[in-house]
């Protein structure tokens, strides 16, 4: 189990390092300069190249914190759970305990 984990993270990594050279050759291969506006404000220059890779990692970013809210939730809830299960299990012994007569 371990090798196969151990394989599966140097396909990530190269994975990843094929994403930055592509970006790196995207970027080269892209230098016209523009000035994006949003909501009426002129942003810095860059190239074509950098703008596409900023705001492709910007939406990656967005979509992993938003990934993560269903997670933190489900911590929560368990949280919870395991309180009650622990409340119940003292409620448990105290009945074992009376009924045994300990």
């Amino acid at each position: 189990m371990s090798f196969l984990r151990w394989l599966l993270h140097i396909a990530y990594g190269l994975l990843a390092l094929v994403c930055v050279a592509f970006g790196i050759y995207f970027a080269v291969e892209n230098p016209q300069v523009i000035a994006p506006v949003i909501a009426g404000n002129a942003l810095y220059s860059g190239s074509v190249g950098v703008w596409l890779i900023s705001t492709l990692l910007l939406g990656v970013l967005l979509g992993f914190l938003a990934s993560l809210l269903p997670v933190y939730s489900q911590r929560r809830r368990v949280r919870g759970l395991n309180k009650q299960l622990k409340k119940l299990e003292r409620e448990l012994h105290a009945a074992h305990q009376k009924v045994s007569g300990d």
